[in-house]
């Protein structure tokens, strides 16, 4: 991979170093000479077509396709070199010449080069020729025979992505686009803004006095990216820029900032180009101490792996004295290209976690990017150009919790574009932020898509959704919120509870409700738990709402030490089999169950009085096994399970002070419907030693039954 594709990728830094490289200056003996009337000599085409590959495997991007250029008008039939040349273009992203190309490639030779249809599709695409990509895309799909497997998987995605595209541009968000003048982009990249201080932007840029030349094929001038600040004014006016005073290291290229939530530490990349034009980034960090920030260190193997990339870092809150790093890498262990990655920093011990892949619904077998967290509304947004997308990278907004996420969606147009739109930032007021693209319209030195800049964009409207309420104890008439109980908010997963995936918590304190904020269009779940109490939910959703609103869901925990009767389990006349009607029921201990990972309990079946004492026992027994075994079924460990069957034994009222209830099986009544239940109730933990015995009730045998019955 030349560097400045590896660069693209790693930072990206596109519109780095030699990519800017102009033809070689020529000496005024040159002029003097040329002037002089010269016999036309035969042109070398395999000698310049030799000089053209060095200048693209040493990543002279521009270089080289000026030279192709040259060779195709003196060879307009080689289609290997309009091959190359295409090539050329699409790496140093000028779209409209790579689509030009790549449709000669295939009318001159679709044989040889079966994939440049596949590429001429891509360039339309990246054109905003969303209809005439789709046919390409399409048609490529069906005829191609060539060994790249993926680029007939990747076809069917892209095509995909055209119909997303129309979709998308027919219903824009409400947002103003706000491109950054000329104090703050530049002729060459322009990439990861973000705010130091209130009025401070910091970003990357390759040095905007950079003058990048060729000397016998080599750059003899500085090209690393730097930090740079520009003072704002009011959000929307930018002082010129200049060289941020901290952490730029000569030889290094230095970008990708991002703070810890409570702002003492900063991280950043830093990049050092190796032998054979191989890039390696990692990530440092300073910390605020005594108002100066420290020097910058590596933060360690855990994370920056030696041997790959690491990029791209952003720090999320987590629980108490923990954040979340979320970085980029192309380490093996990914789904494939660069992956987003996350790992957990513990504070107090300035150590970290095992990094974690993000999983497939984040990753893909191209490329993710610039991660960042929004705090406030429990957010990821990354960039990718593996998901189905309108053209390059695009944004992508998923709900999770590191290494869990809901189905990523595509924020729309106009902040994506058929161009590459990456590190997308939210502002403190969520009204706010920044992104970064190449779009047409961007200050360029080549072509109208070659280089990285910043935008703003500003919400015309902006829909605030949050819910809040308490945590009681059902059982309590004062109606007084439960002291220090938890809550946790998940995304409701229609695949079942053991799927959702949790992204926030909260804890009651001197009466303040908890507080969420939500996104539109998503299903919740809010879980309570506290001491001496089952944890238990509520479901409530977003959907529909048009306005900004404050959802209230309270939230009522029964004690650990009830007995809870579960109601509507019913069972045919002298039969254990469950009906469905009773399985919805049991559905509702399993979800008490998976809420109490830890509570070992009995599911206890009662009979009335009619029949044999044992007989009875023998049939709840039955009758209680077969609920335990629909709870096993469905994934609950048969260790938290205890099936008893009482029989009689526990009756809830005597049947016989009722005339309407018969000691026979000639009709049924009220009471001894009552007492025909089926209960619930904890009885240990898995960590702890269970207690089981239960001393109210006398062992049932047929001599205290009868005993009974002639007492009273």
């Amino acid at each position: 991979m030349n560097k400045i594709l590896t660069l693209l990728l790693l930072l990206p830094f596109i519109g780095v170093a030699n990519l800017y490289a102009q033809a070689e200056n020529e000496s005024p003996a040159d002029t003097a000479q040329a002037e002089k009337p010269k016999k036309q000599k035969k042109y070398k085409a395999r000698k310049n077509i030799k000089a053209a590959n060095r200048m693209m495997t040493k990543g002279n991007i521009y270089a080289a396709s000026d030279k192709y250029e040259e060779i195709m008008t003196h060879e307009p039939e080689d289609v290997s070199t309009a091959y190359k040349l295409a090539e050329s273009y699409r790496i140093a992203r000028d779209y409209k010449k790579s689509e030009e190309w790549y449709r000669q490639v295939t009318e001159m030779d679709p044989v040889t080069f079966p994939q440049a249809y596949y590429w001429y599709g891509l360039m339309l695409k990246m054109n905003s020729r969303y209809e005439a990509a789709k046919k390409v895309f399409d048609d490529f799909r069906k005829g191609y025979k060539g060994d790249d497997a993926n680029l007939k998987k990747w076809s069917q995605a892209e095509s995909e992505g055209c119909d997303l595209a129309l979709k998308l541009k027919s219903d824009p968000l409400p947002v103003n686009i706000t491109h950054l003048s000329n104090n703050v982009n530049s002729p060459y990249t322009d990439i990861a803004p973000m705010m130091w201080d209130d009025t401070t932007l910091l970003y990357a840029s390759l040095p905007t006095d950079t003058v990048i030349v060729i000397d016998n094929e080599k750059v003899v001038t500085d090209h690393y990216i730097k930090l740079y600040e520009s003072t704002v004014k009011g959000r929307r006016d930018y002082e010129k820029s200049q060289v941020f005073d901290k952490f730029n290291l000569p030889g290094q290229h230095t970008a990708n900032g991002a703070f810890s939530p409570d702002k003492k530490r900063f991280y950043f990349t830093q990049c050092t180009e190796l032998k054979k034009g191989k890039i390696i980034c990692a990530i440092q960090v300073s910390e605020l101490k005594d108002s100066v920030w420290s020097e910058p260190v590596n933060i360690g193997e855990e994370i920056n792996n030696p041997e790959f990339t690491t990029t791209h870092p952003h720090v999320a809150p987590a629980k108490k004295g923990f954040e979340t790093l979320y970085f980029v890498s192309d380490r093996p262990e990914g789904k494939g290209g660069l992956d987003i990655w996350s790992a957990t920093y513990n504070i107090k011990k300035n150590t970290y976690t095992e990094p974690k892949n993000a999983g497939l619904k984040i990753n893909t077998d191209r490329d993710e990017a610039t991660p960042f967290f929004d705090a406030a509304t429990g957010a990821l947004y990354f960039s990718s150009n593996g998901q189905v997308n309108a053209g390059g990278y695009d944004i992508y907004k998923s709900e999770g919790n590191g290494t869990k996420w809901d189905d990523p969606a595509n924020i729309g147009f106009p902040i994506n574009s058929s161009a590459d739109d990456m590190y997308f930032r939210v502002l403190d007021d969520g009204k706010m932020g920044y992104f970064v693209s190449n779009r047409p319209g961007i200050i360029s030195i080549r072509s109208e898509t070659c280089c990285d800049d910043i935008f703003t964009y500003e919400s015309v409207r902006i829909i605030h959704i949050a819910v809040m309420g308490f945590v009681y104890d059902r059982d309590d008439t004062t109606h007084t919120p439960i002291e220090k109980a938890t809550v946790g908010l998940a995304l409701e997963s229609s695949e079942g509870i053991l799927q959702n995936i949790q992204i926030g918590e909260d804890t009651i304190l001197n009466h303040t409700p908890y507080f969420f904020s939500l996104n539109l269009e998503k299903e919740y779940r809010v879980t309570g738990s506290a001491e001496g109490y089952l944890s238990e939910s509520d479901t409530f959703n977003t959907k529909g709402i048009t306005k900004s609103d404050t959802l209230w869901v309270d939230i009522y925990l029964n004690k650990r030490d009830k007995v809870y009767r579960l109601r509507n389990v019913y069972y045919d006349f002298d039969k254990w089999d469950l009906r469905e009607v009773s399985k919805k029921t049991l559905d509702t201990a399993y979800t008490i169950m998976i809420e109490n990972p830890t509570i070992i309990v009995e599911i206890g079946s009662h009979t009335d009085t009619r029949a044999t004492t044992q007989y009875n026992i023998s049939l709840s027994q039955k009758r209680a096994e077969s609920c335990v075994n629909y709870l096993i079924g469905r994934g609950i460990p048969k260790e938290r399970l205890v099936a008893k069957g009482y029989g009689e034994a526990k009756l809830l009222d005597d049947c016989r002070k009722y005339p309407e209830c018969p000691e026979d099986n000639s009709k049924d009544c009220p009471c001894h419907q009552n007492n025909r239940r089926t209960e619930f109730r904890v009885i240990g933990d898995l960590d702890a030693e269970l207690i089981y015995e239960d001393q109210r009730y006398e062992e049932v045998t047929d001599e205290n039954q009868e005993k009974k019955k002639k007492e009273k």
